[in-house]
């Protein structure tokens, strides 16, 4: 944290808490995701798990969620995406071919993937990796995962929508935002800073959707070519993941983040998300000195391992 101490010149220490609690923000607002008061997530150490990011920020579309262990592809036999808007149709008609998970209430989804840990500053180590556990409910609403200790851990989740919720009709570009956009609406800061705008929420809203939630092969299709018609997204033609697995994505730069969306090129499943500032930014606080986060900071960089459904959070 030193180069943040230094803009903070003359102000006050932060206690470790609140170092923690603005780092856990700032991260949670990458990742699309409301932390509750007080939710402070472990730090990594070496000799103990850290929480690290990901419940969500900006990831992937479900086709993902039904595809179990994703498995490399060979370079050679990549499909050319021409623009955002060909990737949508062409990742929709694979959805299709994708049945995904079949679920029932109550039940939730088990998610394990290798992601860059956080470090001692804000963001993430690069160089870095490791496997990452966490539930959440079919329903959409809660999200679990180990704390440090052994403890399970429950809460909200974001955007609080599942596959029930988005498959009311109409199932369609339209209709899948017009829900998102529903919830989004009611939305308050949960810091000082003022929330991003709606396009930067719908894209975060529908990337973790997708990246957390079993959804139906409908539902996904629909997701995936509502996705171009956010102002903003676009396609980026070569991502690597956490496990250097090569991706096209979808990506959106809001303010001062972009997050990526990354999909395999052939196949389209879901292969992981990644997230860095795009320029320098200050957050600030009414109890707590100003952060600076300098631009190029690494906020999230995963690769789905693997999903199943399950009956109770904690089960594998």
């Amino acid at each position: 944290m030193s180069t943040i101490k230094e803009f903070r010149g003359g102000t006050p220490p932060m206690t470790e808490r609140a170092e923690i609690a603005a780092r856990e923000r700032l991260l949670a607002a990458a990742r699309g995701e409301v932390l509750e008061p007080y939710a402070v997530r472990p730090r990594w150490r070496s000799h103990g798990v850290r929480l690290g990011l990901r419940l969500a920020i900006a990831g992937a579309l479900a086709v993902a969620v039904g595809a179990g262990t994703v498995l490399a592809r060979d370079r050679s036999a990549m499909s050319p995406v021409a623009s955002v808007r060909d990737l949508g149709e062409r990742a929709a008609q694979a959805a299709y071919n994708d049945t995904g998970m079949t679920t029932n209430p109550g039940q939730w989804l088990y998610i394990k993937e290798l992601q860059a840990p956080s470090g001692e500053g804000f963001g993430v180590e690069p160089s870095k990796r490791t496997t990452w556990e966490q539930w959440t409910s079919v329903d959409g609403g809660q999200v679990a995962w180990y704390h440090t200790g052994g403890k399970l851990l429950i809460q909200g989740n974001h955007p609080g929508l599942g596959d029930d919720d988005l498959a009311e009709p109409p199932v369609t570009p339209e209709g899948v935002l017009g829900k998102i956009r529903t919830v989004l609406e009611k939305e308050k800061p949960y810091s000082d800073e003022p929330l991003p705008s709606m396009d930067e929420r719908l894209f975060q809203a529908v990337y973790q959707l997708m990246d957390t939630q079993a959804l139906s092969a409908e539902v996904r299709a629909a997701l995936f070519r509502a996705l171009p018609t956010i102002p903003g997204v676009t396609y980026i033609p070569e991502v690597e993941d956490a496990d250097g697995r090569k991706g096209v994505a979808f990506s959106h730069t809001g303010d001062w983040i972009r997050y990526d969306l990354i999909l395999d090129p052939v196949n389209f499943r879901f292969l992981g998300t990644y997230g860095v500032t795009v320029k320098d930014h200050t957050m600030t606080y009414t109890n707590e000195p100003p952060i600076f986060v300098q631009a190029g900071t690494l906020l999230t960089l995963t690769a789905r391992l693997e999903t199943k459904v399950v009956d109770r959070p904690g089960q594998r």
